[in-house]
């Protein structure tokens, strides 16, 4: 089964097994868990901060309407210095669409670039096809145009001029900027604010 694995430096996927390792997550320096699933045990509530979100992995499942609740949760956890892992029974569907939903709202990123970044970490994600459909309205919501200092802020995309690679995400990671028109492209030259302004 290996690890959860890191999607940024205080977010890490996996399943229900690594979230009944407790050596697994201390190792980590885990200090929240979402549990993504209705049925899947939280085995250390005395040890760790839970969140839980009893989800089924089918097509009726809203899972949306959970995404701005997690998303503040993982917030909350990072801006006060912790590390969060989310699962579910297998870390394939429910909680990979968890993490694509934080990476999309808080980078403003399109899901197919969130899709892209956490599949290279995790290959064997597939969340199904009703929640891809719930991502996809997601992402509109997330790139509506906005009027305000915060949207298309470089934050977004920082060029680390120590080592000229080029930051995603607000931490080192070598993404390939696209050609296309895409969240990413404006990599080679950040505006300060939206288009649509």
């Amino acid at each position: 089964q290996g690890g959860p694995v890191e999607i940024l430096p205080f977010l890490y996927l996996g399943s229900a097994y690594h979230a009944s390792r407790k050596d697994m997550l201390d190792a980590l320096g885990i200090t929240a868990l979402i549990n993504v699933s209705a049925n899947c045990p939280n085995h250390f509530e005395g040890h760790y901060q839970y969140k839980s979100i009893p989800v089924e992995d089918n097509h009726k499942a809203d899972i949306s309407s959970w995404f701005n609740e997690a998303i503040d949760f993982i917030d909350s956890i990072k801006n006060a210095g912790g590390r969060v892992f989310v699962h579910c029974q297998a870390g394939i569907s429910r909680s990979a669409t968890i993490c694509l939903a934080y990476l999309m709202r808080t980078n403003r990123v399109k899901l197919d670039e969130a899709f892209e970044f956490v599949k290279q970490r995790r290959s064997i994600i597939s969340p199904n096809f009703s929640f891809m459909g719930q991502l996809l309205q997601f992402e509109s919501q997330v790139l509506a145009p906005h009027c305000s200092a915060e949207a298309g802020s470089p934050a977004m995309a920082v060029l680390d001029r120590s080592t000229s690679t080029t930051t995603v995400f607000n931490f080192p990671v070598s993404i390939p900027v696209h050609s296309t028109n895409s969240a990413l492209s404006y990599l080679q030259s950040p505006i300060t604010t939206s288009p649509s302004c």
